[in-house]
C-alpha cells in the first residue's frame, strides 16, 4: 500500500503533529508499505530527500514570501484560536476575512503541486493532516480515497460562519478522523454526516519512549543541581498553551518547595516568527517571568531533536500540560509512557489520558493555586509519584499503545481503499439512482449547440430527474427547456443563475463588486460577452482582464474553460449552485451520476455521487472522474446510459 501524507510541517520539526505522523510513517512502512510526506517548504531545506525511510517533498520549491505567509498566518491562527475555545474572530464569513485570500492561494499552490507529484508517484490513498492544508483535497484525484485528521478541537462554541466553513469542507472527504469521542460529536452536531467521523488517537511511539535511566546530561547540560527536582512541560509557547497557568503556580510552589525548576520544552512552527498574535503571548510569558523574579527557577530549552525527548522525560519528576484546550497532548502520552505522573487541565484532550488522582491530577484552566497544590503533592511525596507512574505504564499500554493506532489507521486505509475500488458503473442499480446530471456542450451534444435528440430521448426513458448544467447564458437555458422540455431543473451560467421549469422558479447570483466588473469591462469596450452573473473572456485577453480588474479581483471568482476565462461572483461555480438545486429538489446527492467533459466541471465533481467523464474530456476532469468512459460526447453518455440499465 503506498501513502500519501500532506501537512503543513513535518520532522524534524517538534510539534504533536509532527511528531504524530513520524511515528504513524514509521509503523506503517515497518508493516511494508510505503509512504511519501509533503509540507510547506522551510527555509534552507532541500526541496526533496528521504527521512527515516520516508520519501519526503517540500514545496514550493522557492520559499514562500513573508507577506504572502503572514496573511495565511492571520486567516490559521484565527481558526485556531477560535477552536480552542479563545473567542469568536469569524463574525463574518471567512472568506472575506483578512487572510483568507493568502490562505487560499497557499492551498491551491499546494494542492496543484500535490496533484503533479501524485501523476509522477501514484498512490492509493492521501491522508491530509489538520486545518492550515484543508482546502487541497479538491486536487486530489476522486478515485483515491481522501482523508482529513483534525487535530485541533472541535467544539460547540465555534462560531456559525466558521463552523458553515469547516463542515462544508470536511463533508468533501471519505473520513474525517477525531481525537476524542467529544469532538467528533460536534462536529456531527454541526453538520458533518455522521459516517465520516472516525476516532482515532494520536500515536506515541511507546518503543522510543518508556522507562529508561539516563546519567546526568541534562542536569550537566543546564547547570541544574542533583538534588533538584524538575516540572517538564513539552509544548510550543501559544495561547492555547499553559505557559502562564504553571508560571503563575511557580511562587506557591517555590515558598513552600525551593529546591525546583520548571523547565519548558518546545521551538517554533512554521509561522511563529511571522504571526504577530504568537509573539505577543511569547512576550507576555517572559514579561510575567520578569514581574515575578522567577529567571532563575525556569528554563526554555528551545527545540529539542525528537529521538533525545525520552531522556527529559525520564529526567523529569513531573510532567504538566495546563493548555486552554488540546486536541489530545500527545506529551501526556509521552509523559505517561516514560512512567511519569501527569498534572493537565480538565479538557477533552487531556482528561482522556489523565484519570484523576489515579496517574495524575486535573485541574482547571486557569486555576494556577490548585495547579500548586497538586503539584506540590506531588514533589513531597515520591512513592505517590512511583504509583501514579506505574498507572501512567499501565493506561498506555491498555489504551495508547503504538502498534493499536497503527492498526486502527492500516484498517481503515483498506477499508476505503476497498471501497473505492468497488466503487463502479456496472454496480450501481438504476432503482438507486436519485438524479442524473449533465453537462451540456460537447457532452449531450455533438457539436456546440447542437442538441443530440436520442440522448435526450435515452435520458427521459431513465424515468429519473434530469439536470442540465451549462456555461451557456440563461435565456439559452430557458430557451432549450422550451424546444426540450424535460429537465426538472436547469443550470446556467456556469452557475449564477438556477431555473426550475416545472415551477418557472429561477435563481440569480451576483454581487457589488461583479456589477461593478461589468461596469467597468463596459466602459471601456473589453471585448466580452455578458450574461446575468457570468462574463466570458477569450484566454487571449487574461492579462489585461486582470490588470483593469485589479482592484476587485480578489473579490470575483475566474473559471478556465477550453479557450475562454469566465469571471463570476465570488463563491459561485457548478458544483455550488448543484448542490443548492439537490437540496431544493430533495434529492440525494450521494445517489447522482454525474456527467462532464469540460475543466469547469471539476467543480461540479466535486458533490457526492458517481461522476464520470466522457472519454473526450479535458485531461484534468478525468483525474477527478470516478470512471472515464470509452466513447467521446453522446456516445459515452449512451455508454453510461447502457450500463444503468444493466
Amino acid at each position: 500500500m503506498k501513502i500519501f501524507f500532506a501537512s503543513q510541517s513535518f520532522y524534524p520539526h517538534i510539534g504533536g503533529v509532527s511528531t504524530y505522523l513520524l511515528n504513524l510513517a514509521k509503523g506503517l512502512i515497518q508493516r511494508g508499505d510505503e509512504v511519501v510526506e509533503v509540507h510547506l517548504r522551510p527555509p534552507n531545506e532541500p526541496n526533496e530527500e528521504t527521512v527515516k525511510g520516508i520519501k519526503v517533498f517540500r514545496i514550493p520549491k522557492e520559499p514562500l514570501k513573508d507577506e504572502l505567509l503572514e496573511g495565511y498566518s492571520n486567516f490559521k491562527e484565527r481558526i485556531y484560536k477560535e477552536c480552542h475555545g479563545e473567542g469568536e474572530f469569524f463574525k463574518k464569513e471567512p472568506l472575506i476575512t483578512y487572510g483568507y485570500d493568502e490562505y487560499h492561494q497557499i492551498n491551491l499552490s499546494l494542492g496543484k503541486q500535490i496533484e503533479e507529484l501524485l501523476e509522477e508517484n501514484p498512490t492509493e490513498i492521501v491522508h491530509i493532516h489538520d486545518f492550515q492544508l484543508l482546502l487541497i483535497y479538491r486536487n486530489i484525484p476522486r478515485g483515491i480515497p481522501v482523508i482529513l485528521t483534525w487535530h485541533i478541537p472541535f467544539i460547540d462554541s465555534i462560531s456559525k460562519h466558521l463552523k458553515q466553513f469547516l463542515i462544508k469542507h470536511m463533508r468533501e472527504f471519505d473520513k474525517v478522523i477525531f481525537s476524542s469521542e467529544e469532538y467528533a460529536k460536534s462536529a456531527v452536531k454541526a453538520g458533518l454526516p455522521a459516517d465520516k467521523a472516525e476516532i482515532i488517537y494520536p500515536i506515541a511511539n511507546t518503543n522510543l519512549f518508556k522507562p529508561k535511566k539516563y546519567g546526568n546530561e541534562v542536569r550537566d547540560l543546564y547547570n541544574i543541581p542533583r538534588d533538584c527536582r524538575i516540572i517538564l512541560c513539552v509544548q510550543r509557547i501559544d495561547s492555547k498553551s499553559g505557559h502562564l497557568q504553571l508560571i503563575n503556580a511557580m511562587p506557591k510552589i517555590i515558598k513552600k518547595f525551593p529546591n525546583v525548576n520548571l523547565m519548558f520544552v518546545g521551538g517554533e512552527s512554521l509561522t511563529s516568527k511571522i504571526s504577530k498574535e504568537r509573539q505577543k503571548y511569547e512576550q507576555e510569558v517572559h514579561d510575567l517571568i520578569k514581574n515575578l523574579n522567577l529567571g532563575e527557577y525556569i528554563i526554555f530549552t528551545g527545540s529539542i531533536d525528537y529521538e533525545k525527548l525520552p531522556m527529559y522525560y525520564n529526567f523529569a519528576d513531573v510532567v504538566a500540560l495546563t493548555s486552554k484546550n488540546e486536541g489530545f497532548g500527545l506529551a501526556i502520552t509521552e509523559g505517561m509512557a516514560c512512567g511519569k505522573p501527569i498534572i493537565g487541565t480538565n479538557v477533552p484532550g487531556i482528561a482522556l489520558q489523565i484519570r484523576d488522582g489515579i496517574n495524575g491530577f486535573l485541574v482547571d484552566v486557569g486555576d494556577f493555586e490548585k495547579t500548586a497544590d497538586k503539584l506540590l503533592e506531588l514533589l513531597n511525596n515520591q512513592a505517590l509519584r512511583e504509583r501514579m507512574g506505574n498507572e501512567s505504564l499501565s493506561i498506555v499500554k491498555s489504551s495508547f499503545e503504538m502498534s493499536k493506532g497503527i492498526d486502527k489507521h492500516y484498517k481503515l486505509y483498506h477499508k476505503l481503499i476497498k471501497e473505492k475500488a468497488d466503487w463502479r458503473l456496472e454496480k450501481i442499480k438504476l432503482d438507486d439512482v436519485s438524479a442524473i446530471v449533465t453537462d451540456f456542450d460537447r457532452t449531450i451534444t455533438d457539436e456546440p449547440g447542437i442538441v443530440n435528440k436520442i440522448i435526450l430521448k435515452e435520458l427521459e426513458s431513465l424515468n429519473k430527474p434530469l439536470i442540465l448544467v451549462t456555461g451557456r447564458t440563461a435565456e439559452y437555458a430557458k430557451k432549450l427547456h422550451s424546444n426540450y422540455p424535460i429537465w426538472d431543473c436547469i443550470i446556467a451560467e456556469n452557475g449564477s443563475h438556477i431555473y426550475f421549469p416545472h415551477t418557472e422558479l429561477a435563481w440569480s447570483f451576483t454581487s457589488e463588486k461583479f456589477e461593478m466588473a461589468k461596469k467597468i469591462l463596459k466602459k471601456s469596450n473589453f471585448p466580452a460577452n455578458f450574461g446575468n452573473a457570468v462574463i466570458s473572456v477569450s484566454k487571449t485577453f487574461e492579462v489585461r482582464l486582470r490588470s483593469m480588474l485589479d482592484d476587485i479581483k480578489n473579490s470575483l471568482g475566474f473559471k478556465t474553460n477550453v479557450d475562454e476565462v469566465m469571471i463570476l461572483p465570488r463563491g459561485i461555480d457548478k458544483g455550488a449552485s448543484l448542490k443548492l438545486a439537490l437540496n431544493y429538489l430533495s434529492i440525494d446527492p450521494k445517489k447522482t451520476v454525474i456527467i462532464g467533459d469540460a475543466e469547469n466541471d471539476i467543480d461540479l465533481f466535486a458533490n457526492p455521487g458517481f461522476k464520470v467523464a466522457v472519454a473526450n474530456a479535458h485531461e484534468r476532469l478525468k483525474l477527478f472522474a470516478d470512471e472515464v468512459t470509452e466513447k467521446p460526447s453522446t456516445e459515452g453518455v449512451l455508454e453510461v446510459i447502457r450500463k444503468l440499465r444493466m
